[in-house]
């Protein structure tokens, strides 16, 4: 009997870690202890944190959030900025985390204090040690170093990630990891976008957070993964005599080479086509983004542009500008419900470039509301991702249940 801090770096790590711990320690309290201030960017920090909170969740243990002092944690490992995984900047790291974590163990009046990074196949268990016990004896706090590892420890870990649908990381956690870790596939992980475009890390965190309360409800819950072709748009516009005509891109547009100069040479309707670069511009109502309900079967740079500057367009040069990327992204569906439930009605998990989208408040009622229907087996929502690209999660779910969506929810 006693009472345990346990530090806590993400879900995978902890799950197992947790519950051996328990098994050793039994009746004992475990307090979980998420301080991690090296996590880079901010949208991962929260990812990883929406997912220990769902482990400690299911198994019954309090969970603390540290401060998120990332300004320190780059001051306490200035000058390491170059030195591989599992060298000085970790040692640095793991000091800061885990002394942070003894002076709460001895707030708090724990005989002892321990953390799950010990369960890490990327990190050096002795380095782990060495650092925790040398914080111990500074606080008067038991460090306890149990190697979960052995005995096909890692083998059990990675199967109750997958089991339990856990976000599974793919680097360490910090900016210099994820330089090093990654190389120079780093760019989208550290650019942020409004809203929760496809494939993001917003879009995610909000399937998650939902997730959260579901299980709170106890309601049935499963989670499917998707990989899919996301197209990231970083610069794109439309200017005549050097003024900027408001403009939205149409998803899976191909970047331009620099800056096209062109004059509209075809009117087909309501489409202009430029005499060069195949750009397209379509003239609309309103401008305001719709969803693709397919993925075009070529990609054209498109641009949507209201009908009122019509005139202005057919009477001078154009000049246009666009740079994306198509990039491997994986997105997410979460099935609230049942696959057999007589309804089936889909929400967008995602938001259109101009933002709009629906807020997580809003969706958590409607699951509130139908909770009934969906504990009965009448009714499932599912959260669709990506599905302003093509209905990605939409299309996926149906063909993986064999079950069709009898509605899905517009965009509001």
């Amino acid at each position: 009997m006693g009472r345990f801090l346990v530090h806590i770096c993400c879900a995978p790590d902890a799950l197992y870690f947790l519950e051996r711990f328990r098994q050793d320690n039994p009746g004992s309290e475990l307090i979980g202890f998420f301080y991690d201030p090296n996590i880079h960017p901010y949208e991962e920090y929260k990812l990883r944190l929406i997912e220990t909170q769902r482990t400690c969740n299911r198994l019954g243990i309090k969970l603390i959030e540290g401060e998120y002092n990332v300004e320190g944690w780059l001051g306490a490992v200035k000058g390491l900025e170059h030195e591989p995984e599992r060298g000085e900047r970790c040692s640095v790291c793991f000091d800061l985390r885990l002394q942070r974590s003894a002076q709460l163990a001895k707030e708090l009046g724990c005989e002892g204090f321990t953390t799950t990074l010990l369960m890490s196949p990327k990190k050096k268990f002795q380095q782990l040690k060495e650092s925790g016990e040398k914080t111990a004896s500074q606080y008067g706090v038991r460090f306890i170093a149990p190697d979960y590892r052995k005995g096909g420890g890692t083998q059990e870990m990675f199967r109750l990630t997958k089991e339990n649908e856990l976000y599974q990381q793919d680097y360490c956690g910090c900016i210099y990891g994820l330089f090093k870790q990654k190389e120079g596939e780093i760019f989208w992980d550290l650019v942020s976008f409004s809203g929760r475009r496809p494939g993001s890390k917003e879009e995610s965190l909000f399937i998650k957070t939902l997730r959260v309360k579901v299980e709170e409800l106890k309601l049935p819950v499963k989670e499917f993964e998707i990989p899919f072709l996301g197209w990231k748009l970083l610069e794109g516009g439309v200017w005549v005599n050097n003024k900027a005509i408001p403009s939205i891109v149409v998803p899976y547009s191909q970047p331009i080479r620099g800056k096209v100069r062109a004059d509209v040479e075809r009117v087909v309707g309501d489409t202009l086509y430029l005499n060069k670069q195949f750009v397209r511009i379509i003239l609309t109502d309103s401008l305001k983004d719709c969803p693709l309900e397919e993925i075009p079967a070529h990609t054209s740079p498109t641009f949507r542009v209201p009908k009122e500057y019509k005139g202005l367009l057919l009477e001078n040069r154009i000049e246009v500008r666009l740079n994306a990327e198509f990039v491997p992204e994986k997105t997410r569906v979460l099935l609230i419900g049942k696959e057999e439930a007589e309804n089936l009605i889909g929400v967008p998990a995602d938001t259109l470039q101009d933002g709009r989208g629906y807020k997580e408040e809003e969706v958590s009622k409607l699951i509130e509301k139908s909770a009934k229907d969906i504990a009965e087996g009448k009714t499932s929502i599912i959260l669709l991702g990506a599905h302003s690209l093509g209905r990605v999660g939409q299309r996926y779910f149906e063909e993986i249940t064999g079950r069709k969506i009898d509605r899905v929810l517009d965009y509001p």
